[in-house]
């Protein structure tokens, strides 16, 4: 991920239009197997996944703008966590190699108010391609809190 770390405008469109991809598609499968892991990397996810729209330049250079924002903008976001005052939730999988429970997990109860947060043992980053139907029934959860007065 320090390849997406790019602060200077310039050298990110650079670097989006001649090595990014290459060097993407050197690192794809030890990347994937991690974003992935503790799970194996579903065999059709390039295709139907969606994982060659990633190796586009437009997508490095939207991912990097990102990565490069985060770091000037998260103190000010995180600041303003106790103002979402609608139902919120978060499904964490115990088994997160990308992001750490302790930092980005548990804690979110105490800063966002009647956060709905599951916890799901062994899972790792990518709940929504291991196991679509808990993520659907978690987000139909959240989401009929929202609409529960609309009825």
């Amino acid at each position: 991920f320090d390849l997406l770390y790019v602060p200077s405008p310039l050298l990110r469109r650079v670097l989006a239009y001649t090595a990014a991809i290459p060097l993407s598609l050197r690192y794809a499968q030890p990347t994937l197997r991690f974003i992935f892991a503790p799970q194996a990397v579903p065999a059709d996810y390039m295709t139907a996944g969606g994982g060659w729209i990633g190796l586009r330049p437009s997508h490095y250079l939207a991912t990097s703008t990102d990565v490069v924002a985060v770091e000037r903008d998260l103190g000010q976001i995180e600041r303003r966590y106790r103002d979402i005052a609608m139902p919120a939730g978060i499904l964490f999988g115990t088994g997160d190699r990308v992001i750490g429970e302790a930092v980005h997990g548990e804690p979110m109860l105490d800063k966002i108010s009647g956060l709905d947060f599951e916890r799901v043992e062994g899972l790792g980053h990518m709940p929504q391609f291991m196991e679509p139907e808990r993520v659907v029934a978690f987000i139909q959860r959240v989401a009929a809190r929202g609409f529960a007065n609309a009825r």
